[in-house]
C-alpha cells in the first residue's frame, strides 16, 4: 500500500511538473542563455567536463517536455543521458575516455530536441510571444548542437587537427573555444581567431553556417512576420493580412 501510495504521488508531481512546463520556451531561452555561461566559463579538467555535459544534458531534457515531446521520446531520453554520465565511471579509463562520444551523443539528442520544438512551433495555433520565444530557443540550440559536435570530433583523429591556430603542446583548444566558435559561425561574424582546418572541421562549420542563416532568414523571419494572427486567418488569406489583427 505504501508503495503504491508513493507512487501514485510520484506519478502525480510528473503530471504536475508536464503541465507547469508546457510551452515554457520563454524559461529554456534562460536555461539556454545560461548553458553558454556555464560552458564558455567552466575549466577543461574532466569534472568540469562532466558539469557542463550535466548541464547541457539537464537542459535537453526540459526542452523535450517544453515542447510537449511524444512519452517515448522523453522516456528514451531519459533513459540514454543517465548512461552516458555512467559510463566514463565503469570504464577503468574513466571521464577521458569518453570525451568525444559524450558530447556528440548530446549534439545528437540536442538535434532531436530541435526538431521537437519546430513541430511545436507548427502546431501553435496563434503566433505569440511563445511562438517567437521558441524560434530563438530553435537558434540558439543550433548553436549548441554544432559547440558539441565540434567538441567531439575534435578529439578523434581522423579529423585532426580540427583547428588551422596551433595550440601550445599540451594545452589543445578547451571546450569554450568551441563553443565560442560555434556561435560565431552561426552569426557569420567570421572574426577569423578561430578557423576549422580538416575536412571533417570544414564541413561541420559550412554546413552550421548554411543552416543558421537559412532558419533566420526563413523560419525566425516569418514568425515575426505573422506575430499575433491566427493560423486560420494565414492559411485562408483573409483580409486581416499582415499588421493586422483580429477584432
Amino acid at each position: 500500500m505504501r508503495q503504491a501510495g508513493a507512487f501514485s504521488s510520484v506519478a502525480e508531481l510528473h503530471e504536475r511538473w508536464l503541465a507547469w512546463s508546457k510551452d515554457r520556451f520563454g524559461v529554456l531561452l534562460i536555461l539556454l542563455t545560461a548553458n553558454y555561461a556555464v560552458l564558455m566559463t567552466l575549466p577543461s579538467e574532466n569534472g568540469a567536463f562532466l558539469i557542463g555535459a550535466a548541464v547541457v544534458a539537464a537542459t535537453v531534457l526540459f526542452a523535450l517536455d517544453v515542447a510537449v515531446a511524444h512519452r517515448r521520446v522523453r522516456i528514451t531520453a531519459r533513459i540514454l543521458v543517465p548512461l552516458l554520465f555512467v559510463m566514463p565511471f565503469a570504464n577503468v579509463r574513466g571521464v577521458a575516455t569518453f570525451r568525444a562520444p559524450i558530447p556528440i551523443s548530446l549534439g545528437l539528442i540536442l538535434i532531436l530536441a530541435t526538431g521537437v520544438i519546430l513541430l511545436r512551433i507548427v502546431g501553435h495555433e496563434r503566433v505569440n510571444l511563445g511562438t517567437l520565444f521558441a524560434a530563438i530557443d530553435v537558434y540558439i540550440l543550433l548553436g549548441l548542437v554544432f559547440a558539441e559536435l565540434f567538441i567531439g570530433f575534435s578529439r578523434f583523429g581522423f579529423a585532426s587537427p580540427f583547428l588551422a591556430q596551433k595550440m601550445p603542446l599540451g594545452h589543445p583548444a578547451n571546450e569554450s573555444d568551441f563553443v565560442y566558435m560555434s556561435y560565431v559561425v552561426l552569426t557569420t561574424l567570421g572574426f577569423g581567431d578561430l578557423t576549422p582546418y580538416s575536412k571533417v572541421a570544414r564541413t561541420l562549420v559550412v554546413t552550421e553556417a548554411l543552416i543558421g542563416q537559412i532558419f533566420l532568414v526563413t523560419a525566425v523571419a516569418r514568425v515575426v512576420s505573422v506575430f499575433g494572427l491566427r493560423r486560420e486567418s494565414l492559411s485562408a488569406g483573409s483580409p486581416r493580412g499582415i499588421g493586422q489583427s483580429e477584432s
